[in-house]
């Protein structure tokens, strides 16, 4: 695991505050299910088509009626017109009521759902930040009851990122709040409320800060140890102790400072267990970027991303599985982490331990 004292101390030398543990989790009323009953809750899948006469719609019904997935993504592909997408949602949650129907709905560039289609425009975070936080809070109310009409309880945003402009991914679209790590935080607090206000989750994204990379991690592996500080904590942390964090999302993020191996965040027990959990006190659900990514799937076969996601800690796994579709999917995932377990290299009290992190999440949002 990380070394906590030494880590606490750097911490501590770039002036960020990290909280202090939590209480353990309660015993998760999932933990008598069967394993592949646990599995499908933890895996969110995309899929191909625009309304709810696709093929893979069907399919994406099935698997959710069968409850070998726990969610829906929706990408940019998925959505292209309202009709279509409302009807899409409406066909899964028909199938699954509790499901995560899950989008991008940051605001600015990152608006799946946007003016195109209908829908109201959401300003990009710079711009909000630059309005101030009351009219923030507005425009995330407004945001939020709309998202919850077209169907959707999982958002995933807000940005806790850092602003750099020469950044790619995101300074360039004015995605993150501004430079202050404690401003960041308020903004992102306010958008958290005021979605989960309407039953919408938020996962709060990227950990463990991807605001100041030299990268995008859609196209591949990006390298933070020379560009990242401690300071990029900080707004994780801060939302981690007001007790606005409940889903947080790492990022496909190389940071050797925090793991010398050099396995991204994505699969490091070191930045996940070690340094999100152990050292800032995290106790909420984790949630992995987009397997499918150009990231990961230029570098892992699909059972290593999904074996690699589970082992270090993640408890929610998106996989958008349009690059090479594989409509048995989910079966062929519970077979992976079948022999894992069987061969030891995946202990079954880590899918545990997702089940009673899904269980908090599940009574704040769905309150279920």
């Amino acid at each position: 695991m990380i070394d906590r004292r030494a880590l606490l101390s750097a911490a501590a030398a770039a002036g960020v505050s990290l909280a202090l543990p939590g209480e353990g989790m309660a015993r998760s009323s999932w933990q008598d299910a069967s394993l592949a009953q646990k599995l499908g809750r933890m895996l969110i899948l995309g899929f191909l088509g625009q309304d709810e006469t696709a093929g893979d719609a069907a399919r994406i019904e099935a698997h959710l009626g069968e409850g070998r997935i726990g969610g829906v993504l929706f990408l940019r592909h998925n959505a292209r017109q309202r009709a279509g997408v409302e009807g899409l949602a409406a066909r899964f949650r028909a199938a699954a009521p509790h499901a995560w129907l899950t989008i991008d709905q940051e605001g600015g560039l990152v608006q799946r759902l946007n003016e195109e289609m209908g829908y109201g425009d959401i300003p990009r975070a710079m711009d909000l930040a630059g309005a101030g936080i009351e009219a923030a809070s507005l425009a995330y109310r407004d945001a939020a009851r709309e998202l919850k009409a077209a169907g959707f309880n999982l958002n995933l945003a807000p940005v806790a990122d850092l602003h750099q402009e020469a950044n790619l991914v995101i300074g360039r679209y004015g995605r993150a709040y501004g430079t202050d790590p404690h401003d960041v935080a308020r903004y992102c607090a306010a958008f958290i409320e005021a979605f989960e206000a309407e039953g919408i989750a938020c996962a709060v994204k990227h950990f463990p800060g991807h605001g100041r990379s030299e990268g995008d991690s859609h196209d591949g592996f990006v390298d933070i140890t020379e560009s990242w500080s401690y300071e990029e904590l900080v707004p994780f942390a801060d939302l981690v102790r007001s007790g606005h964090a409940h889903l947080i999302m790492g990022g496909h993020l190389i940071n050797r400072r925090i793991d010398p191996s050099g396995e991204p965040v994505t699969f490091s027990r070191r930045a996940i267990e070690g340094l999100l959990r152990d050292v800032i006190g995290y106790q909420g659900a984790v949630i992995t970027d987009d397997l499918d990514m150009g990231a990961i799937r230029d570098n892992y076969s699909r059972r290593d991303a999904v074996l690699g996601a589970i082992q270090a800690g993640n408890d929610l796994l998106l996989i958008s599985n349009s690059a090479d579709p594989d409509p048995e999917l989910p079966q062929h995932i519970l077979g992976w982490v079948e022999e894992a377990i069987e061969d030891g290299s995946l202990p079954a009290e880590r899918i545990d331990a997702a089940m009673a992190r899904l269980d908090a999440l599940d009574r704040r949002i769905l309150r279920a």
